[in-house]
């Protein structure tokens, strides 16, 4: 049975804060993009030391851990599949759905110029067990939710790069209207048929982050929202057990068109401390 306290450095009654400060050297010192020249070496070791953070940061996976080492140690014929049958992948897999802390981890090595996208967790984490590891997000809110799926990650890298955002340059932009008024034109003239314009979007969407006891507290909170050369101070509510990537709307406070006006969409983030 591996040994978790081992992995990250830390006795076995080590408190939340402990723990956390030893994955974050660990983590850093070990990640593949420190170590070029031995990145398999190093992606074995951040494995380990991830699956190691995600069972002693976990209150509930903890606990079945611990009684599964002592009961061990009592009954050399113990079975630890009795009590703590949780596998690599099933770690990884509960640990990641969690939303919070992947974008918390996220920010974390991204201030370190290192990744932690859904790439490079498909690559690492899940690429050699035919798991694809899925970001998704809600509409144009920006929030964002995590899934799993059985297909190899060869087809999801195919499908990831087919269809990743593509910006346009200006002369392509540009090439595009020019069709597109003058397809319009032709067919005003030749057959009497006036396209519509298509619908202009004026909602706005824009992150609102808030801590985790706000989030569970509820109430009100101060919102700069600045929109063109004006900025307004908003109290916005936030509704007691408000859970995260809920959208919150502020009507007609979009973007505006004559006498139409869109909404603004605050995409709720609950952030957490991994200091």
């Amino acid at each position: 049975m591996k040994d978790y306290y081992k992995t990250l450095g830390v006795v076995e009654n080590a408190g939340d804060e402990d723990i956390r400060k030893a994955f974050r050297k660990l983590a850093f010192k070990h990640h593949p993009d420190k170590n070029l020249g031995h990145e398999k070496a190093a992606e074995e070791k951040f494995k380990d030391i991830n699956e190691a953070y995600s069972v002693l940061s976990d209150p509930v996976k903890r606990g079945q851990y611990d009684q599964v080492r002592q009961g061990g140690i009592a009954n050399p014929g113990f079975n630890p599949a009795q009590g703590f049958n949780y596998s690599q992948q099933d770690i990884f897999r509960d640990a990641f759905s969690n939303q919070a802390n992947l974008d918390e981890l996220n920010r974390m090595f991204a201030q370190q110029g290192l990744r932690f996208d859904p790439e490079f967790l498909n690559k690492i984490f899940f690429g050699a067990n035919n798991v694809v590891f899925r970001v998704y997000n809600f509409g144009g809110s920006g929030a964002s939710g995590y899934t799993y799926s059985n297909q190899s990650a060869t087809r999801f890298q195919q499908e990831a790069m087919a269809t990743r955002e593509y910006k346009p340059n200006f002369v392509e932009r540009w090439a595009t209207k020019t069709i597109t008024k003058l397809n319009k034109f032709l067919l005003r003239k030749a057959f009497g048929i006036q396209l519509p314009d298509p619908p202009v979007n004026l909602d706005i969407s824009q992150n609102f982050e808030i801590s985790a006891e706000e989030a569970a507290s509820g109430g009100e909170k101060k919102y700069l929202h600045r929109g063109g050369l004006k900025t307004r101070k908003l109290m916005v509510k936030i509704p007691a057990g408000i859970q995260n990537g809920t959208r919150i709307r502020l009507k007609g406070l979009g973007k505006k068109e004559g006498r139409r006006s869109g909404d603004l969409y605050l995409a709720v983030k609950i952030t957490t401390s991994l200091e």
